[in-house]
């Protein structure tokens, strides 16, 4: 059912769908989140039932949180800086909205109207969406969003074309769209998983070398497979499209667009900045290390060991923790001057944030956990024992470094996703006192 409402001379076209009468509309023709403001604007923050989130700063990962009584909005546990809000379902506070909204793009109410005064409870509905009383409770909300709109997805689309026919690199990479198993890769093939030529990283250049002067359109982008070949036999353990292991950063009508995992993402300015600064403000770490030209991670690491001074190696050695449900590596490589360094190659969102996590996970349980120091100290090589498990560490004594590999000859960036990861991690670790730096090694 199509009604019009109009509101100061604007003629607005509300779609009343039954049963699977949604199907019947183009995606592209939807307001975007109209419905998920409706409900910000009439629920009340603290009677929430239930959010549908996707988080970015990994893989993504669509979860949906319901509460058994109505809630705030910070028993969700939303990380407001990862979490893209799809939907969600509360209870109004206005009562023409029925007890309990829910919304995304459409809104779904149960509320007593006809065809004789529905055009009243649609402009209602226009009104609450007009309304920025959301931004009280939920302003946080506008910072990330995902672009569904038809038109902008290709206009941004058409950026990412004309940047690679310029040979405009500086804010387009390529990474595996997924967390990576280095012990078992050989690195990557374009276009074909057996003739190909092996490649150990991704590379945007070299994938373009390899297109062998075909244009490079979006739809050769997204038809175009990277596979991911396994070091044991030599096959192809995943592939994905072009498209989906692109990275790119691109500004389009003032606003600063990401382009991550195939899905392109509005940031809202003031919080691009404010990610970008912290990113700029966090410390080099002052270890000077040797560039990167082993066969993996491992051997990189054993490498270190002898390079850097009092230096350990605890690559590798898992912790079983939490009845053997899990396993933790408490870091890559220690020193007895209390440096505990995390290292891995550079792969693009899932892979950094793997990284990070790890920083956390150990750094946290560190301190707070004695049964977690008690199965460390097991793991620590003789003479570097800690003498006392029980004895909570004092985090400032400890600096937290977290070390790129990196093909690039700029200096080190990272996607920015991976930004906004990294901040989430040195604002956790360094609440408990730790220093927390950065550092890039260089890949040769």
């Amino acid at each position: 059912m199509l009604v019009k409402v109009s509101q100061q001379q604007v003629d607005y076209i509300f779609a009343v769908v039954f049963g699977f009468g949604r199907n019947l509309l183009r995606d592209d023709v939807v307001e975007e989140r109209f419905g998920l403001k409706v409900v910000l604007n009439t629920v009340d923050h603290k009677n929430l039932r239930s959010i549908d989130k996707t988080s970015l700063g990994s893989v993504p990962k669509q979860t949906r949180e319901q509460m058994s009584r109505e809630s705030e909005v910070a028993d969700f546990g939303i990380d407001i800086e990862q979490d893209l809000i799809g939907s969600v379902t509360g209870k109004s506070r206005m009562p023409a909205f029925g007890r309990t909204i829910t919304g995304r793009d459409a809104l779904g109410v149960n509320v007593k109207v006809d065809a004789t005064n529905i055009s009243d409870f649609l402009l209602q509905c226009l009104i609450r969406y007009q309304s920025n009383e959301y931004k009280e409770n939920f302003g946080w909300i506008d910072q990330i969003k995902q672009v569904r709109n038809a038109e902008t997805v290709s206009a941004l689309d058409a950026l990412i074309v004309v940047a690679i026919a310029q040979a405009n690199f500086t804010k387009l990479w390529m990474a595996a769209p997924e967390i990576v198993d280095w012990l078992d890769v050989s690195g990557y093939r374009y276009r074909q998983p057996k003739r190909s030529e092996l490649k150990t990283d991704l590379d945007i250049h070299e994938f373009i070398e390899s297109l062998e002067g075909q244009p490079v359109t979006i739809e050769v982008l997204r038809d175009t497979p990277i596979h991911l070949i396994s070091a044991t036999t030599d096959d192809a353990l995943e592939h994905w499209s072009a498209y989906k292991c692109l990275c790119a950063e691109v500004d389009h009508d003032g606003t600063v667009h990401v382009l991550n995992n195939g899905k392109w993402y509005e940031i809202v300015r003031e919080f691009a900045a404010e990610v970008k600064q912290s990113f700029a403000s966090l410390p080099e770490c002052t270890v000077q290390f040797p560039d990167y030209a082993h066969n993996g991670e491992g051997a990189y690491n054993e490498h270190l060991v002898g390079v850097i001074p009092n230096s350990y190696l605890m690559d590798r050695k898992m912790i079983a923790y939490g009845g053997g449900r899990s396993s933790i590596e408490f870091c890559d490589l220690a020193t007895t001057d209390k440096k505990l360094i995390h290292i891995k190659r550079y792969g693009g969102s899932s892979q950094l944030s793997h990284l990070f996590a790890q920083g956390i996970v150990s750094g946290e349980l560190f301190v707070q956990d004695e049964g977690f120091r008690k199965a460390l100290n097991k793991k620590l090589p003789r003479g570097r024992k800690l003498a006392n498990t029980r004895a909570r560490p004092v985090a400032s004594e400890y600096e937290v470094v977290f070390g790129i590999i990196s093909k690039s000859q700029n200096a080190l960036d990272l996607p920015f996703f991976s930004k906004v990861t990294l901040r989430n991690a040195r604002r956790r670790l360094e609440a408990y006192g730790y220093t927390v730096t950065k550092k890039k090694i260089q890949q040769v």
